[in-house]
């Protein structure tokens, strides 16, 4: 009977240690997983940074742009309003 509990014994000690071993083949597989997740997870917070300054530089451009365009404006204002002063002048002295 003593020896009947130690083969029963001894087959669950087997079981329980290869249990325990696909738990560590599991565990090192999960840890793999999660590296591999983690090296994603940076590799796209990179890109994200990248792409977070692009959009900065092109809205800083943009603001050039818009002031330079502003500016352009104005000084065609001012030549269009000589040339009408120019072309009333002109007519003035056709008058004359």
């Amino acid at each position: 009977m003593a020896a009947k509990k130690k083969l029963v014994l001894s087959g669950a000690l087997k079981d329980i240690e290869s249990e325990m071993s696909a738990m560590a083949r599991q565990k090192l597989s999960l840890k793999k997983s999660m590296d591999s997740a983690s090296a994603s997870i940076i590799e796209e917070r990179k890109k994200e940074i990248f792409l977070q300054q692009q959009l900065s530089r092109i809205a800083q451009r943009e603001a050039e742009l818009t002031q330079k365009k502003k500016a352009l404006q104005a000084k065609s204002d001012k030549v269009a309003d000589k040339m009408s002063k120019m072309s009333k002048i002109k007519s003035e002295m056709q008058d004359l």
